[in-house]
């Protein structure tokens, strides 16, 4: 049997939580030249519901950062692209898997990534959608052609900025119509002013679309 490729990854409490304690599990995907530390602070600082964050490291060094892809990826074409980010997202879940195995955990993980974290979200979202409760991609790109609708997929919440000049929201909007023809749970967050960034509005968003998942006791 291959053995998993393992990532590296923090780990955060929110909410005064009990370290021992079954909790919800958030999983936030950086973007490019960030780290764990960054997406915590941007989305989840002031985070006051009882949640554990873990947060991995993207596998590329980049100077003093990290990448979720290689520097040459991007001269690559998409479709080439789009292979290799499907092949990292089952390396991703794999470790997933692993991490609900060491920390006691309520229901499916939350996922949200942002730009190239944003496109892992996509092919999370189009074809391991029983992997989550919530799927969140933020300026992110669907790379692949491939969807898998499962009975028990997730709800998909996608977030971009109208001004958005690295991932215009043309795309999100193709992408958007493509997985609800496919049939899956989507629904889209568009944010007039917003460029690739994220504003305020965006995180207060965002919070309130995981609270409505993980404090529903339904």
């Amino acid at each position: 049997m291959k053995e998993k490729q393992k990532l590296v990854y923090r780990t955060f409490l929110t909410g005064n939580a009990n370290p021992d304690a079954e909790l919800p599990l958030i999983i936030p995907l950086h973007f490019l030249g960030s780290n764990p530390d960054q997406i915590f602070k941007i989305f989840f600082q002031d985070f006051d519901y009882p949640a554990r964050i873990i947060a991995p490291f993207g596998p590329y060094k980049l100077t003093e950062q990290y990448s979720w892809f290689p520097e040459t990826i991007y001269t690559e074409g998409e479709e080439k692209q789009g292979k290799f980010v499907g092949e990292l997202v089952v390396r991703f879940l794999d470790n997933v898997g692993l991490w609900i195995q060491d920390f006691p955990t309520i229901g499916k993980p939350i996922f949200l990534g942002l730009s190239q974290g944003g496109d892992m979200c996509f092919t999370l979202a189009a074809q391991h959608g029983d992997e989550f409760r919530l799927c969140m991609p933020i300026a992110g790109r669907l790379l692949t052609k491939e969807f898998y609708l499962k009975s028990d997929s997730g709800m998909i919440r996608i977030h971009h900025g109208l001004e958005d000049p690295v991932v215009p929201v043309a795309g999100m909007r193709t992408a958007a119509k493509r997985l609800l023809s496919a049939g899956f749970k989507v629904e889209t967050r568009e944010y007039e002013g917003a460029g690739h960034e994220v504003p305020q509005e965006m995180i207060d968003v965002i919070e309130k679309d995981i609270l409505s998942v993980i404090s529903d006791k339904s």
